[in-house]
């Protein structure tokens, strides 16, 4: 019989937060690294958190 579990990919989070250096330019041409934060759903329950077994 099917059972919702936990997923095991993320830990029931859902996903991961993730952090994406660039670096851009700013007014006077200079070049300037930026960290851009972001949330990535997890790939294996696509950001439910949980999976269905069985």
């Amino acid at each position: 019989m099917p059972e919702v579990q936990s997923c095991a990919g993320c830990g029931g989070s859902g996903g991961t937060e993730k952090t994406e250096a660039t670096v851009e330019l700013d007014e006077e041409g200079s070049m300037v690294p930026k960290l851009n934060t972001f949330w990535s759903p997890c790939s294996r329950c696509h950001g439910s958190g949980t999976v269905i077994v069985g």
